[in-house]
């Protein structure tokens, strides 16, 4: 029983040790307070009592509705000068912005060893199929436009677009810009 007790007494202080506060950076110190912060406003707050799901419902049936590769849409870029709307025309579907990647823009890697042989995670930049590396943050548009034959044409756009699935009033829109049939 005395081999027991004192076994145990060896493997609390063992377990009882704690990395020395003089060891850890400035940054870990930072981390660790700050995760206990949060922890703490968790156990204080909690999540909010979310039960319609109301948002993420409608962001699934947004998607639903995008995903229809017959939805013709009419596409307007905006003039700076005037603030109204310019009519350029039919497009397919929303179009999609230029930083879109096909792919995982990044994948997970690690680096074997560190401290206490840890396995040390990081992220690299995965290329596109194409073999480019498109920018995280590009704020064009891709679309495609399509005439009154039926005829598509892929356009890239830079300036601020409007995609809607009804023409806007035509108060909103530049005279010079509207088609016959508008």
């Amino acid at each position: 029983m005395k081999k027991l007790l004192m076994l145990v007494s060896v493997l609390g202080l063992f377990i009882g040790c704690e990395e020395v506060e003089a060891t850890k950076t400035s940054t870990q110190i930072e981390s660790q307070k700050q995760e206990e912060l949060s922890r703490q406003a968790m156990l204080s707050v909690d999540l909010p009592n979310i039960k319609n799901f109301y948002e993420k419902k409608t962001y699934k049936k947004i998607l639903e509705m995008r995903d229809n590769p017959k939805l013709i849409n009419y596409l307007y870029t905006k003039n700076d000068l005037t603030g109204k709307w310019v009519y350029e025309g039919k497009c397919i579907g929303f179009g999609i912005p230029y930083s879109t990647q096909y792919t995982n823009p990044e994948k997970m890697g690690h680096l074997d060893g560190g401290e206490y042989g840890a396995r040390n995670p990081y992220t690299l930049p995965q290329a596109d199929p194409n073999g480019l590396y498109s920018t995280p943050n590009g704020s064009a548009t891709w679309i495609i436009k399509v005439d009154d034959n039926g005829l598509q044409t892929v356009e890239y756009i830079e300036s601020e677009i409007r995609v809607t699935q009804n023409k806007l009033n035509k108060r909103l829109v530049e005279s010079w810009s509207l088609t016959e049939n508008y």
